[in-house]
């Protein structure tokens, strides 16, 4: 008869490493949209500025100043009533 030898291999591997273009899974769950610099207006009136904020596209956070004037002149909520309703036409 032939001898038979039993032989066993154990290969250790490493886990997995993340790929760099897969986000983490608490990033991925996420769907809020942050605003990286507020708005003049929102700076100047100390609230959180949207992304949906009617205020952003007139008075960007580089000039502040034209929201000081408008906000003398007008006030603040009269400029939101006045942007809203040009916004339905």
């Amino acid at each position: 008869m032939g001898s038979s030898s039993d032989t066993t291999c154990t290969v250790a591997t490493a886990p997995p490493s993340p790929t760099p273009t897969s986000p983490p899974p608490q990033l991925a769950a996420t769907t809020t949209t942050v605003v990286l610099s507020p708005c003049a207006a929102c700076k100047i009136l100390r609230r959180r500025c949207v992304d949906r904020c009617v205020l952003a596209p007139y008075f960007p956070p580089t000039e502040p100043h034209k929201f000081t004037t408008a906000h003398r002149v007008f006030g603040a909520s009269n400029i939101i009533k006045l942007l809203q309703a040009s916004s339905y036409c």
